[in-house]
């Protein structure tokens, strides 16, 4: 049987409240991203397997476990766009400072951001593989000078709810600092917010966040803004180890 071909994979967490599925935890790709296609747009966090700090990961969980533990961070290394060159989405691996906390970083504060780490470990469980597709006709919509082939990543998701003490944790955290990531910029928000707002998800995740919201009865997310040309095809639960994918797919960036 003919492996199914994908640019990548990535593994993400559908962060929310637990009592309040329309309530999630996010983050929005600021302009400095180098496709234009997902500037000011939702994505779930989480990220690649792709390059040296993804080699020892056995399987998407790994992955997502990595990401999240280096992303949600009051660290500032200076950003880079390595793992986008990487994965062909940046033309060079550019570097940028990333802004400092906005408040003192407090023990308290080390210690709650730690234990929200831990909680969305522990509460996760699969929702599913999925094919997402962004073809280049939506890239050059965004960019008349995009000069970038479309992709296909497969994208394991994660579901992870967060109980009221975590819940209210992260929200004193996100009051205080605004932004607990140091990749992009973290918010909480809803359903309805996102709606109303019409904001757009990136990387064809508005698929399987409007699915999600489905699931929990929340019949809104019929209205969540979908970017056009895109697509999210299943593809069953997340496999065991990255063995069992390179079994089943052909994947052309992946860790050395």
């Amino acid at each position: 049987m003919a492996k199914t071909s994908v640019t990548g994979i990535a593994s993400v967490g559908i962060i929310f409240r637990a009592v309040n599925p329309n309530e999630i935890f996010i983050e929005v790709k600021d302009d400095g991203h180098p496709i234009k296609l997902v500037r000011r747009q939702l994505c779930f966090i989480g990220g690649n397997w792709i390059g040296e700090g993804a080699r020892n990961d056995k399987n998407t969980f790994d992955t997502f476990k990595r990401e999240l533990d280096e992303e949600l961070s009051f660290d500032r290394p200076c950003r880079d766009s390595v793992e986008l060159n990487l994965l062909g989405h940046a033309d060079t691996e550019q570097f940028a400072p990333v802004p400092q906390p906005v408040a003192k970083v407090l023990s308290v504060d080390e210690e709650d951001l730690d234990n929200l780490k831990r909680a969305i470990v522990m509460s996760a469980t699969p929702f599913g593989d999925f094919l997402n597709t962004v073809p280049k006709t939506a890239l050059d919509a965004a960019d008349p000078t995009n000069k970038r082939d479309g992709f296909t990543s497969l994208i394991s998701y994660w579901v992870a709810p967060l109980q009221e003490d975590v819940w209210e944790s992260l929200l004193r955290l996100q009051r205080k600092f605004k932004n607990l990531s140091n990749e992009s910029i973290t918010l909480v928000t809803s359903l309805t917010e996102i709606v109303q707002t019409n904001t757009r998800t990136s990387f064809a995740h508005d698929r399987v966040l409007q699915r999600f919201f489905l699931h929990h009865g929340l019949e809104a997310a019929k209205n969540l803004p979908l970017v056009p040309d895109l697509s999210s095809v299943e593809a069953g639960m997340p496999l065991s180890t990255y063995n069992d994918y390179l079994e089943r797919y052909e994947v052309a960036k992946r860790p050395v």
